[in-house]
């Protein structure tokens, strides 16, 4: 666990309770330094990997954490997370095709909490992150303290007290390669907001397709996916000690998601393939596109400036090649 502080935080020690927030979560500096083998590897050096953007805010640094999700003792996923959305900005994961059951109990990650430390020495108060005293692994929501439950997460009760959205996996249970992995995905932190509408239609028209893409086009069947929204202006209401909070959960505009992999007729070559849906009055509108095409587009959606671009796969799945674009066309119409 990493530590984060400001020193010389003047606050009355009696004000402590007020500043305490939960984001739920093994946050970590670096994906790289915890869990880097959830990302696609350089082609021409394993030891090389590339994880999606991490981005930035510069008026709140500590907005977008970098979550290695972990269920009992092993690294599941990650998971870049957004907690002025309370929603995840991707989850990066493998693919591997198994049968495995849904889990009915949403969990969250009770390690990290922003709280105030009152240091003697100093007669001062010390701002910390990542509390070492909580579990690093993901818990159901009655474990955590009630003071600090929520206050930078989605909880059960957000979606339960309303009927319009449904918690939409990022890493989808079905992608999942054994039962634990699949239980590891029912947390709020891979979860946004859909209508039931849009959330079978995403199924039906993205992670249906890819999960075919990847049969046909990837050796072995597998493959490194990362999958995404994208915060709007509309909100879930939500409570928070029994206050109305009203910017509680944010209403994805798009949802994105992208794969590569080793190609099946050429283990030498890397294929794949992206999909961003927008989501409109009249329904999910899904769009199959290159990887490059993708990656612009969500640096114009992020506002992502000064000549920064988002990156999914670190450059080095921007594309296919003729052939296995032509073997995919070929398959898809048989």
């Amino acid at each position: 666990v990493n530590y984060l502080s400001v020193s010389n935080l003047l606050i009355p020690v009696l004000v402590l309770q007020l500043f305490e927030y939960q984001t739920f979560g093994e946050v970590v500096e670096s994906f790289m330094e915890t869990c880097p083998d959830f990302f696609i590897n350089d082609p021409t050096d394993p030891n090389v990997r590339y994880p999606p953007t991490v981005l930035q805010d510069s008026e709140n640094p500590q907005r977008y954490k970098q979550i290695c999700q972990r269920l009992n003792n092993v690294y599941r996923y990650t998971t870049l997370y957004d907690t002025k959305s309370r929603i995840p900005v991707y989850s990066a994961y493998y693919y591997i095709e198994r049968q495995t059951k849904k889990e009915n109990v949403w969990k969250i990650e009770p390690q990290v909490s922003m709280y105030l430390m009152y240091q003697i020495a100093s007669q001062t108060l010390i701002l910390q992150l990542d509390d070492p005293s909580l579990g690093a692994e993901m818990a159901r929501e009655n474990t955590v303290p009630e003071n600090v439950r929520g206050k930078k997460q989605a909880l059960h009760a957000d979606y339960s007290s309303q009927k319009l959205y449904t918690r939409g996996h990022l890493f989808p249970r079905c992608y999942s390669e054994s039962q634990e992995c699949a239980i590891a995905t029912f947390t709020h932190t891979n979860a946004v907001p859909q209508t039931q509408q849009d959330n079978n239609e995403w199924g039906k028209k993205a992670e249906t397709q890819m999960k075919k893409m990847i049969k046909d086009n990837c050796n072995e069947g597998l493959a490194h996916i990362v999958t995404g929204a994208v915060p709007g202006d509309s909100w879930m209401e939500i409570k928070r000690d029994n206050v109305p909070v009203k910017e509680g959960v944010n209403i994805p505009t798009h949802f994105w998601t992208a794969y590569c992999c080793r190609g099946k007729t050429s283990p030498s070559s890397l294929v794949s393939h992206a999909w961003l849906a927008t989501r409109k009055p009249e329904g999910l509108e899904v769009r199959k596109k290159p990887v490059k095409e993708l990656e612009n587009q969500l640096t114009s959606l992020y506002g992502i400036t000064e000549g920064n671009t988002f990156s999914v796969f670190g450059g080095v799945c921007q594309g296919n090649d003729l052939l296995h674009e032509l073997f995919s066309f070929i398959l898809e119409m048989i």
